[in-house]
C-alpha cells in the first residue's frame, strides 16, 4: 500500500509538472507569435515601398526595431529560466549582499534624487551563492521600482539576520499589485501596469526570474502590500552550513 501510494504521488507530481510545462510552452509561443505577426506585416509593407513616403518608411523601421528588441528580451529571459532550471552545480561565490544592495541604492539615489529612501542595511552580510545571478535579482527589483513607481515615491530597504537566515525586505510607495496576486501568486508572462503598452514593457517574466534565482539559492520570496501601500518584496536566504 505504501508503494502504491508513493507511485500515485509520483505520477500526480509528474502530471502537474507536465501540465505546467505545457502551459509555459503555450504562453511562450503566444508571446513570440505576437511580435512575429507585427514584423511580418511591416516587412510586407516595406516590400511595397513605393506606397510609403520617407516618414512612413521610418515609422515602419522603428516598429520593426522595437518588435525585434522585444523578441530578443523574451528569448533572453526564456533561456535564462531554462539555464536556472537545468543548473545542478554548487553555489560557490561568497556574495556580499550588503555591498550589492548599497550599489543599487547608490544608483537609485543618483537617478531619482527626489525619492525618499529609508535604508537599514546590516554591513558585511554574506551568503554562499551565484554572484551574477544575485546581481541580476537585485537589478530586476530596483529596475521594476524605477519603471513602475513615481520618481518621488518613498522606499524602504532592509537587510538583517533573522532566525531563518538572511532577510531582504524592500517596500515601495507605488501602485502595488492587484490584491488577488498576493493571494494566489504571480503567473508566467503576467503584466500589471496597464498604462504601459506591450511594446514598451518587458517579457512578463521578471518576477518568474526573480523567484527562480531565489529558489536556486534555497530561499523563499513573498510579495505583500508595503506599509506605504505599494509592493513589498521579502526574501529570506538560509545561512550556509559552512
Amino acid at each position: 500500500n505504501q508503494m502504491v501510494g508513493y507511485l500515485q504521488n509520483a505520477l500526480e507530481g509528474e502530471r502537474r509538472n507536465s501540465q505546467k510545462m505545457q502551459e509555459f510552452i503555450g504562453d511562450a509561443s503566444h508571446e513570440l507569435r505576437t511580435p512575429l505577426t507585427v514584423i511580418k506585416g511591416y516587412v510586407e509593407l516595406l516590400a511595397r515601398s513605393e506606397q510609403l513616403d520617407g516618414d512612413g518608411k521610418k515609422r515602419a523601421i522603428d516598429r520593426l526595431t522595437t518588435e525585434i528588441g522585444r523578441m530578443e528580451r523574451l528569448i533572453s529571459d526564456l533561456l535564462f529560466l531554462a539555464e536556472l532550471g537545468e543548473r545542478q552545480g554548487s553555489l560557490e561565490d561568497a556574495v556580499n549582499v550588503s555591498d550589492l544592495l548599497r550599489i543599487q541604492l547608490t544608483d537609485l539615489k543618483l537617478l531619482d534624487p527626489g525619492r525618499e529612501i529609508e535604508d537599514s542595511i546590516t554591513p558585511e552580510v554574506f551568503i554562499i551563492g551565484n554572484l551574477p545571478h544575485m546581481q541580476q535579482l537585485l537589478a530586476n527589483i530596483f529596475s521594476n521600482i524605477r519603471r513602475h513607481t513615481p520618481q518621488d515615491s518613498p522606499l524602504y530597504v532592509q537587510l538583517d539576520y533573522v532566525t531563518e537566515g538572511v532577510r531582504i525586505r524592500i517596500g515601495d510607495g507605488g501602485p502595488g499589485l492587484p490584491l488577488e496576486v498576493y493571494e494566489r501568486g504571480v503567473q508566467q508572462f503576467q503584466r500589471f501596469d496597464t498604462s504601459r503598452s506591450r511594446e514598451s514593457g518587458g517579457s512578463g517574466l521578471g518576477i518568474s526570474i526573480m523567484r527562480a534565482i531565489v529558489a536556486e539559492h534555497k530561499g523563499v520570496m513573498e510579495l505583500r502590500k508595503s506599509r506605504f501601500g505599494g509592493l513589498e518584496i521579502e526574501i529570506v536566504f538560509p545561512l550556509s552550513e559552512n
